[in-house]
Order: structure tokens, then C-alpha cells, then sequence
């Protein structure tokens, strides 16, 4: 393998065939009936089917890329400070209810990775927040916590 996408597309390939094979012991069943594996057989398809496309881009690829490229000039301290907010978000989601956990989220996203102005800034996180409710809560009718606030 000449590259790290070569090989992880080797790797994801592999897990997407084993998901489409072992979702079928769970029954595919038909188009207009579909069971409890057919979601799960088409993502693990859709995984290998687009392994396979990075795959056949990378061998294309002229150049070499050396391991010590991909961790030159990463931003180490913002990824890391993404992941805990990350994992504050499952901490505080139930406590504080999803559209004020979301909008938190967002801001900072918005704030961290791509300094926005705060107008900007408020504008897409409230508008994220209480889209995304108004998908999951009033058209999927999905259960979300309500938190402290009631909302």
C-alpha cells in the first residue's frame, strides 16, 4: 500500500462488508417491508462502495505521503478541547435539556473552529438548535430531554 488512505480504505472496506453480512441474520426482508437488517445493509454496502471509490482515487494519486505529514501542523489543543466539549454534551444533555445543550454546542463550534462574530454566532446556533428540535421533536416525534427548564 502506497498511502495511509489506501490502507484505511482497505480497513473500512472490510468493516463495511462485515456489516452488510452479518445485518442479514437479522432478516433484510423486501423494499416495502423492510426488516430489522436492511438499514443495516445498505450502510454497511454504502461503506464498502465508497472505500472502494477512495481506494481507487488513491492509487491514481501521484506523490507519496509519509506518516509524520499527517500530524504536521494540527491543531492538537483545539481538537482536544472539541472532544471534551464533546463529551460535556452527553454529560449535561439530559440535565440541561437538548435546545439549550445544542445551542451551547454550536456557539462554541462556531466560535472555536471558525471565529465567527457573535451576531453570526447567536444567529446559527439558536437557529441550529431549535431546527434540529423542531425535526427530531415535532416531525420524527423523537423523545428528547426537556432538562431543568422544561424545554
Amino acid at each position: 500500500m502506497k498511502n495511509n488512505d489506501q490502507r484505511s480504505s482497505v480497513f473500512w472496506f472490510a468493516v463495511g462488508l462485515a456489516i452488510a453480512f452479518y445485518s442479514k441474520k437479522y432478516g433484510l426482508g423486501t423494499f416495502s417491508s423492510p426488516g430489522p437488517g436492511f438499514v443495516p445493509f445498505l450502510s454497511g454496502l454504502a461503506i464498502a462502495l465508497l472505500a472502494l471509490v477512495v481506494l481507487f482515487q488513491q492509487r491514481h494519486k501521484e506523490g507519496k505521503e509519509s506518516l509524520k505529514d499527517l500530524w504536521v501542523q494540527r491543531k492538537w489543543p483545539t481538537t482536544l478541547l472539541v472532544m471534551g466539549v464533546l463529551v460535556s454534551y452527553t454529560i449535561f444533555l439530559k440535565t440541561l435539556g437538548f435546545i439549550l445543550t445544542t445551542f451551547l454546542l454550536i456557539a462554541f463550534l462556531y466560535r472555536a473552529m471558525e471565529p465567527l462574530s457573535w451576531r453570526k454566532v447567536l444567529l446559527g446556533a439558536i437557529s441550529t438548535a431549535l431546527g434540529s428540535y423542531a425535526i427530531f421533536q415535532l416531525w420524527l416525534q423523537a423523545q428528547l430531554p426537556e432538562g431543568i427548564f422544561g424545554f
